[in-house]
């Protein structure tokens, strides 16, 4: 039984490496972890994408491999986002890009939209998955509420928390105790999606979840089951997580 859940819970982990200083060996250990606990995909940045692609090809196996872009601060132009869009997922399995950020704290939120179309647009043409970070840290209720409804309109398949690099002073600033993924904004990104009729939208929790209480409670309050296709978990301690499903932590 024990084991039985934690291959449900992995089955939905995003295991992550996003430290700039993260080396080619760090990808490799990464992969090899995210195999032998059966995580959905792992999540690094471009310049790894291409060496991690040989390693998974060379271990023969369906590991899927996410990268970030415009990352950890959505501050690029939309033609700009638009190019890394459609170039990282002619190779990536999935695209977690960050929402334009200066664009939401101007309230400019057509402009937020449009841009979000055109990223959305160029990962869908080559056939690939893309989720939109929208760094709930940095918003209000009513940005939250209105960048929650842009990503929904977009067409993109997934709304992620967290990029796990937010300013804790200035979330803290705006009444945010968390950096990290929290079940009332999981909980409104789900009232959001039925409200934009876009009730079937995946919802990724990223930051702070380290194991299997934390990550059922999120999974609930975003109204999803653990499926890949309706609920990620992103974390860089997938190993903490699997322990606690099988008793071991």
């Amino acid at each position: 039984m024990q084991y039985a859940k934690a291959k449900e819970v992995m089955g939905v982990v995003d295991s992550t490496l996003l430290k700039p200083y993260a080396t080619y060996e760090h990808v490799k250990a990464l992969i090899d972890e995210a195999i032998e606990l059966s995580a959905y995909s792992v999540c690094i940045l471009p310049s790894q994408l291409a060496n991690a692609k040989r390693i998974i090809r060379d271990r023969g196996t369906d590991l899927r491999v996410c990268v970030v872009a415009d990352f950890p601060f959505g501050g690029s132009d939309t033609e700009a986002r638009e190019r890394m869009a459609m170039h990282y997922s002619e190779d990536a399995d999935e695209i977690d890009i960050v929402a334009n950020i200066p664009m939401v704290k101007s309230a400019d939120f057509e402009s937020v939209l449009n841009d979000l179309k055109a990223v959305v647009g160029a990962v869908h043409s080559n056939g690939k998955k893309i989720k939109v970070i929208t760094e709930d840290a940095y918003l209000t209720r009513l940005e939250k509420e209105a960048v929650y409804r842009c990503v929904c309109d977009s067409g993109a398949d997934f709304i992620k928390t967290s990029t796990g690099f937010a300013d804790k002073e200035y979330a803290t600033s705006l009444g945010n105790a968390s950096t990290g993924a929290v079940p009332e904004n999981l909980a409104l990104m789900s009232k959001v999606a039925d409200e934009a009729g876009r009730g079937s939208i995946g919802i990724k929790a990223s930051g702070g979840i380290k194991n299997y209480v934390e990550a059922i409670r999120m999974c609930e309050a975003a109204k999803r089951r653990l499926l890949p296709g309706e609920f990620r978990i992103g974390t860089s301690g997938a190993r903490a997580i699997f322990n606690s499903c099988i008793g071991d932590s």
